[in-house]
Parts: C-alpha cells; structure tokens; sequence
C-alpha cells in the first residue's frame, strides 16, 4: 500500500487529479512526527495497518518520485505515513507533511485539491473531494486518501482527519498576500498561493523564468471566466527589473502577441489560446490578468489596485506607488 501511496501523490502533483496511543498535542519541530498519528483506539473502529514510514529533506524523492519538486519549491523538512484499516476492510492513508513556514503549508494544500471539493472544518482549512482529504494547520499539510467513496470510507477520512487535527497545537493565517485578491467574483477553491516558478507554470504556462523570480504569489479564478495572479517582489526596484526581463521576453517570444496599450495605459498580450493577457504594476507588485475578453481581464486589473491609475511615461503600463 505505501507504494501505491506514493504513485498517487505524484500522479496528483503532476496535474491528473494534483505513533502512539493516546499521543497528547504536538508542535512543530519536535523530533518525530509519529505523536501526531492516531494510535489504535483514538479512532472507534479504525486501527494502523503496517508500519509507519517516514522520509525527510531529500529523501522524499524516494517516496514521491516526479512529484517531490513541488514540495521543495514551497519548502518541505519531512513526511510520516501510516495506513488505517476498519473492520469492513476499509482502507485510508494518512500522510502528514511538516512544511518549513505555514505559508508553506497553506501554498502546497491550495495547490494539491482542484477546486471541485467540499470545505471541511478541520485545521486551518480544508478540502474534502470524493475520497481524497487535505487540511493545513500550523506548519502541517494532512492528506488522507481512500479507495473508494463508501460511506464508511469517507466517514474513516473525516474521523482520522478530525483525531489529528485535535493534536496539532500550531496554528496559522492565510499568508497576507491572498487577502489582495478583490473578493467580488472570486471562487474561493481556486486560490492557489505560489512560491515559485514551477508552481507558476503548472498553473499557467509562462515557461520562462526570466523575470519570474518572485517572493510570494497569488492566483484567483473569478465568475466571469478572468483569473488574476500577484506576483509580490521584494521591492518596486526589484519589480521594475523583473518586469523589464519579462515584457523583453513577452515581446520577443511567439508564444504570446503583443495587442498594443490597453485603455489607461495597460499592455496588453495575446497568448496561444486566444485569451487576452494585461500586465499592470503597483509598487513591488507585478498585475497579470487573464480573460476570455479584454474586457474581462482589465475590470481584474482595475479592481486590484490599491487607488485609480495612472499613465506611466511609457504609456504602456499602470503604475501606482
């Protein structure tokens, strides 16, 4: 089973889908994550099922092989699995990541659930999808997977769930970028918080990294078909060079066409499925909006600004400092 385990966490990351008892609660950095598995008995009708394993820094591409990159991006320091077995013969595997800040944990649980799930009540947020379960606490990512959607499979994930939330002391927020994000419009399961290229790419294809070198992230897909991305740099020096480095590329490359100054200065692109593609700048942030219409795509630009916009000397961007 821990095999298979790991063939499905991979197969998620690359977009098909992407121990005691009675331990007492556990924070992060202790020595093992084991006192956060639930021991036999903490879950009525649910007991361990094999040995517990666990893999930390670089071995996790033994565990998660083609899928381990991701959770570096973000920031991993280890793993502990452990399946649970019922006396139905039901199955769950419980996986829980310890993550190196809680914005880690919360960028990887936003990356790993699809946005078709189901909120749940567990830890800092969570995401139930017919048998597959995340939640994030603190610097923790849980993940429980089933074998089938049976009552009795979904009722395991959710009591497994709910016992290792009760041990996990730590506790967290959301990272401050996503509150940038206009509310109006937005679906709240397709915010996705990026800590890197790689993630940036598996959410829309850039490929390239110049100008790309971001801090921290935001992506949000909106009801009337636009998705907006932040890109927060450390400062607007180190945005203006970024954004240099991408506007040469953009102009350059034919993978995107460039469709002359929005209204109000915005540029706007075009990318090879048609969509329209308008970059602003607000202080050390990069604006990029991406609609079925123009139109579409420049309401997003216009609703994230922090004030009205103004026209820059080049005529081609908004800037607000």
């Amino acid at each position: 089973m821990a095999a298979s385990r790991g063939w499905r966490a991979a197969l998620v990351l690359t977009g098909f889908l992407t121990a005691g008892a009675g331990a007492g609660p556990a924070r992060v950095g202790q020595d093992t994550l084991a006192a956060l598995l639930p021991g036999d008995g903490a879950v009525p009708g649910w007991s361990r099922d094999g040995a517990l394993q666990e893999y930390v820094g670089e071995d996790l591409y033994t565990y998660i092989d083609g899928g381990a990159e991701i959770y570096q991006e973000y920031g991993f320091r280890r793993v502990v699995l452990q399946d649970y077995r019922n006396a139905a013969g039901k199955s769950v595997s419980l996986e829980i990541f310890e993550m190196a800040t809680p914005g880690a944990a919360y960028g990887v649980y936003t990356f790993k659930r699809s946005g078709k799930g189901k909120s749940v009540p567990l830890g800092n947020g969570g995401d139930l999808e017919d048998y597959y379960l995340n939640f994030w606490k603190g610097h923790y990512l849980v993940t429980l997977t089933g074998f089938d959607s049976a009552a009795g499979t979904v009722a395991g994930l959710l009591a497994v769930a709910a016992a290792v939330d009760a041990t996990i002391r730590d506790s967290s927020e959301a990272p401050d970028l996503v509150r940038a994000l206009p509310e109006r419009g937005l679906k709240p399961g397709s915010v996705k918080y990026l800590k890197g290229l790689l993630g940036l790419n598996n959410v829309y294809p850039f490929y390239t990294a110049r100008g790309l070198d971001f801090r921290e992230a935001v992506k949000g897909d909106y009801a009337d078909g636009a998705t907006l991305f932040i890109l927060a740099y450390g400062s607007a020096d180190e945005r203006a060079r970024a954004w240099g480095e991408l506007r040469a590329y953009l102009e350059t490359t034919d993978r995107f066409r460039p469709r002359g100054p929005a209204p109000q200065g915005g540029s706007v692109f075009e990318d090879g499925q048609g969509r329209s593609v308008i970059f602003a700048r607000s202080g050390s942030r990069l604006l990029v909006a991406i609609g079925g219409s123009a139109e579409a795509a420049l309401n997003m630009i216009r609703s994230a600004l922090p004030e009205p916009p103004r026209r820059d000397t080049e005529g081609r961007c908004w800037e607000t400092s």
